[in-house]
């Protein structure tokens, strides 16, 4: 909910590595109610992407905000994820 930016990335940042990702299998962030995102959040995400990855992690991004939905698809976020 709200923004996800250079001011609140760094949070999510602190909670997925304060997570204990031993017997994860999946990973999904839900954006629907995200007002915005910036090149910052967007690298958080892939941040977050890269990591679960790295650990065999299926890492998904839910989403219903078309305008959000449309910045993923720019910047080929949705692309990328489809590949792993």
């Amino acid at each position: 909910v709200g923004e996800l930016d250079m001011v609140t990335g760094d949070k999510l940042v602190e909670i997925i590595n304060a997570l204990d990702l031993e017997g994860i299998r999946s990973l999904t962030f839900s954006l629907g109610e995200l007002d915005f995102i910036d090149s910052t959040g967007v690298g958080h995400l892939l941040g977050c992407y890269k990591r679960c990855k790295a650990q065999d992690i299926w890492f998904h991004i839910e989403n219903d905000n078309p305008d959000i939905e449309e910045i993923l698809q720019l910047i080929g976020i949705r692309e990328l994820i489809k590949s792993q």
